[in-house]
């Protein structure tokens, strides 16, 4: 077919001319491809770690510290299982679990623990399960001589909505949970020293162990704050504490937790508390007694 007169070749050229110049200088170059071309160039954001739960949630983790070196013999531990006298059983947990029970059974765990422990040679302060008055134990540990008594308590401070345990039967509360270490400073300033020296080398072994030390309920007229978990005795003369103040040896009370608190209660029948709370134990009587009331 020939070609037409209206449509003549420099007619067509033109228009072409005029689209190729577009293309190559008004028209936006191609965005990159946003997809990387190797998995090295790739860029991950990091999955959140989940918050650790702490002290006395499920799964909270607790620390056996290793042992300290003593001097030149082993220290002289006495564990007490508090009360357990005639006419003081304690506390009753949330477990309906009585104090004195409580704490003679730890005492035994403990001392199974650290029975074999060289820089150590432990005794028990409430041996069987019969009744023993507190001034046949004072007597024992001063007649040993024990270099460290540790009588092992629980408390019942915690009153935050406190009510009946629906599976128990017994008290319970929430909002408050954690350990407290007592001494007194009544007696000869070096016998004070070496107490206040246990008790914050027991708080300080627990506090790394895991355990967190309890902060309210202590009214301040009757418990002087040391630090952090650490209370001496304030109450009025006469009315302080007889294992605290009436030892020639140093003395401490452990309140280990609360026993109206049910998460925290349930930690203490777990075999890896007991663990963690032994040695804390044995490092704070090594280092207490490697310190020394002069420190």
């Amino acid at each position: 077919m020939g070609l037409s007169a209206r449509n003549p070749p420099s007619a067509q050229l033109v228009p072409r001319a005029m689209l190729s110049l577009l293309l190559a200088c008004g028209t936006p170059a191609a965005a990159p491809d946003p997809t990387p071309s190797s998995p090295e160039a790739a860029v991950y954001l990091p999955t959140p770690t989940p918050a650790a739960p702490t002290w006395p949630a499920a799964g909270a983790p607790l620390q056996v510290l290793p042992p300290l070196s003593a001097g030149a013999r082993p220290v002289r531990l006495v564990i007490d299982a508090g009360h357990g006298a005639p006419g003081n059983s304690g506390n009753t947990s949330v477990r309906c679990e009585a104090e004195a029970d409580f704490t003679r059974r730890v005492q035994d765990e403990l001392l199974a623990r650290l029975a074999n422990a060289p820089e150590l040679e432990v005794r028990s302060g409430r041996p069987s399960a019969a009744l023993l008055d507190y001034g046949s134990r004072i007597a024992a540990f001063n007649a040993w001589p024990a270099d460290a008594v540790v009588s092992l308590h629980s408390d019942a401070r915690a009153a935050d909505n406190l009510s009946i345990h629906p599976s128990t039967g017994c008290w319970s509360s929430t909002g408050a949970s954690g350990f407290t270490v007592l001494f007194s400073d009544e007696g000869p300033p070096d016998l004070a020293r070496a107490r206040r020296q246990l008790a914050e080398a027991m708080s300080r072994e627990l506090h790394g162990a895991g355990f967190v030390p309890y902060a309210a309920g202590y009214s301040e007229e009757l418990y002087g704050s040391i630090g952090a978990g650490v209370y001496v005795d304030r109450h009025p003369v006469g009315k302080r504490i007889r294992m605290l103040r009436g030892t020639k040896v140093p003395t401490v009370i452990v309140e280990t937790h609360q026993a109206s608190d049910a998460e925290e209660t349930a930690r203490w029948a777990e075999p890896a508390t007991l663990d963690a709370f032994a040695a804390a134990i044995r490092r704070a009587a090594v280092a207490a007694a490697v310190e020394g009331p002069h420190g």
